[in-house]
C-alpha cells in the first residue's frame, strides 16, 4: 500500500457540514411559535430525529475504509456527527445528573469527537497528501467537487467519502436528510425556546439554590467554567453542587417542557420529512449491517 496510516478524521459531511436553518424542510424565516398545547415527551422524540444512526454511519465508515484501501491507503474515519442529541444543550444548558456529577465531574461539557488533527501528525501530513485527498474526496479542484442538497445545500462529494455514502444512503441528497439536514431543522424551534422567559425562571431558582453554597454562580455555564478551569476534586465538589441544586429545582424538567411548546409545533410542521427520514435510516442501517 502506499499509506499505512489509520486515520480518526470525521467525514466532512452530514451533521459536521455547516448547514444553513434557513434552508432546511419547512423553516420559514421566522422563529417557531409555542404550541398552546404541548405534546409532553416531544423533545425526546426530536431528539431522536435531530440524532444519527449510529450503524449507519458505522457502515459508511466502513465502506470508506475499504475503498481507500483500494487506492492502497490503510485509512478509517472516525462516524462523524449528531449520534446522541441533548437539546437543552443547544438552547445553552448540558443535562448534568448527580450521578454522572459523582462519576465524571464536567466531562460531558468537554468537546467530544477526535477535533482537528495535528499539521504535523501523521494524520495531519496525509490531510495534506494531494494523492490523499482525491482519493478521499475526488480529483480536481475542491470547488467543482460538491453536490447539493433538494434544499439547495452542498456537501464536499466525490472520491471514497461519495462511494461510502452511495453505498448505505443510496445518494447524497438522503444522506444529507438523515444527518445535518434533520438536526439543523429543529434549530428554529430550539433558538426560539432558548429566548422563552421560563428559561431564565429556571436559572433564577437554580441560582437561588447555589447561593447558599460554597458555589454561589450566578449561571450554569459560570459553574461549568469554573469547574472545568479547576479540574480534580474541586471539579467534582462543583459539578455535583450545581447538578443537586439542578434536581432539587427540577432545573431539567423546566427546559424540557419549555423545549416542549416550541418543538410540539415544529415536529407538527415536519411530520411528512420525519416519517421519509426515519425510512431512510432505516434503509441505510440494514445496508449497514450487512456490510459490517
Amino acid at each position: 500500500m502506499k499509506k499505512k496510516t489509520i486515520g480518526a478524521l470525521i467525514l466532512a459531511a452530514g451533521a459536521a457540514a455547516t448547514l444553513a436553518a434557513a434552508a432546511t424542510p419547512g423553516v420559514s424565516s421566522m422563529l417557531t411559535k409555542p404550541a398552546e398545547r404541548p405534546v409532553s415527551g416531544i423533545t425526546l422524540a426530536a431528539e431522536q430525529f435531530a440524532s444519527e444512526d449510529a450503524i449507519a454511519q458505522r457502515g459508511v465508515a466502513e465502506a470508506v475504509r475499504r475503498c481507500m484501501a483500494k487506492a492502497g491507503y490503510d485509512y478509517t474515519p472516525a462516524a462523524s456527527g449528531q449520534q446522541s442529541v441533548d437539546l437543552k444543550h443547544h438552547i445553552g444548558f448540558t443535562t448534568l445528573t448527580v450521578e454522572t456529577a459523582r462519576a465524571s465531574g464536567y466531562a460531558t461539557f468537554k468537546p467530544q469527537g477526535p477535533g482537528e488533527p495535528a499539521t504535523n501528525s501523521e494524520v495531519g501530513k496525509l490531510l495534506a497528501d494531494p494523492a490523499f485527498q482525491a482519493a478521499l474526496n475526488g480529483g480536481g479542484p475542491s470547488e467543482q467537487n460538491v453536490v447539493e442538497s433538494s434544499e439547495g445545500l452542498g456537501m464536499q462529494w466525490g472520491g471514497c467519502t461519495a462511494e461510502g455514502i452511495t453505498a448505505i444512503y443510496g445518494n447524497a441528497n438522503d444522506y444529507m436528510r438523515a444527518t445535518g439536514l434533520a438536526f439543523n431543522s429543529l434549530l428554529v424551534a430550539t433558538n426560539a425556546a432558548a429566548a422563552d422567559a421560563d428559561i431564565q425562571s429556571a436559572v433564577d431558582a437554580w441560582k437561588n439554590c447555589m447561593s447558599i453554597t460554597a458555589f454561589p454562580y450566578s449561571l450554569p455555564g459560570e459553574a461549568a467554567s469554573a469547574g472545568l478551569d479547576a479540574g480534580g476534586q474541586k471539579e467534582l465538589k462543583i459539578a455535583v453542587t450545581d447538578a443537586t441544586c439542578r434536581a432539587d429545582t427540577n432545573f431539567d424538567a423546566k427546559l424540557t417542557t419549555v423545549l416542549d411548546k416550541y418543538l410540539t409545533t415544529r415536529m407538527k410542521e415536519l411530520e411528512t420529512e420525519v416519517a421519509a427520514v426515519k425510512q431512510i435510516r432505516s434503509d441505510a442501517s440494514a445496508r449497514a449491517k450487512a456490510l459490517l
